[in-house]
């Protein structure tokens, strides 16, 4: 906290009492930030529009104050604007990152997560659209892509009625399952990809020959695992 303080001193002394300040989008993004730090979100909302008012050298640097302006909507749950100006950002930055499209992508999950009914199926579908249309461009992530619409798919269709997440499930392990190495994380979504169909063929599809070959697998991998043990011992 000191240390926005200390920055809000300077802020202050800048815009309020100095007459000759040559005052860049940069102060404005210094000054917001620290309101920001010091909980002030609509003050520091207000820092980063007048950011914005100023002139830039350099798109990318206007688009990384949209992007700052999005976050800080993000800061206090205003989803809506936070999705207006990421997507601003997106249509204004020169390259955009797989992170930056990612980060687009949950903004629409955590807003679904506030909404009801079709307002709410309509914005996890947008997430969805998003990964999707990831997936043409950044096939080196392609299993983080899967993992992540299975996610999706699950939020939308908890019961697995509609089998919206098995797909993606599916193509994961798939993903997975070839690589020579697996990393920690890779084991970890794994065994959520396994536990998924085992659900979906003991208890959508009473099919328990399937699910048994999936719990050993299962088991190889994670030998205690409770599910895996419990499959395995049906009859």
């Amino acid at each position: 906290k000191g240390n926005f303080d200390k920055a809000l001193e300077y802020a202050d002394k800048l815009f309020n009492k100095s007459d000759s300040a040559n005052i860049s989008y940069m102060d404005y993004v210094y000054y917001g930030n620290a309101l920001n730090g010091l909980k002030r979100h609509d003050e520091a909302i207000a820092m980063f529009q007048k950011a914005l008012d100023q002139e830039f050298d350099n798109k990318d640097k206007r688009a990384g104050v949209i992007q700052t302006l999005a976050n800080a909507y993000k800061g206090i749950e205003d989803y809506p604007n936070a999705i207006k100006y990421y997507e601003q950002y997106l249509n204004e930055v020169t390259k955009a990152s797989a992170a930056d499209y990612h980060s687009f992508a949950q903004l629409h999950v955590q807003h679904a997560n506030t909404l009801e009914g079709d307002e709410k199926s309509n914005t996890f579908k947008k997430a969805d659209d998003i990964y999707a249309n990831m997936q043409s461009k950044y096939a080196d992530i392609d299993d983080f892509i899967a993992f992540q619409r299975a996610r999706i798919g699950m939020y939308m269709d908890p019961e697995s009625k509609l089998e919206l997440a098995k797909p993606h499930y599916e193509k994961l392990v798939e993903l997975i399952e070839a690589k020579e190495e697996k990393e920690k994380t890779d084991t970890t979504r794994l065994i959520e990809g396994y536990r998924y169909l085992i659900n979906y063929y003991l208890n959508i599809k009473d099919d328990t020959a399937t699910a048994k070959n999936i719990a050993q697998k299962l088991k190889n991998i994670d030998p205690e695992n409770e599910i895996a043990k419990m499959v395995l011992g049906l009859k």
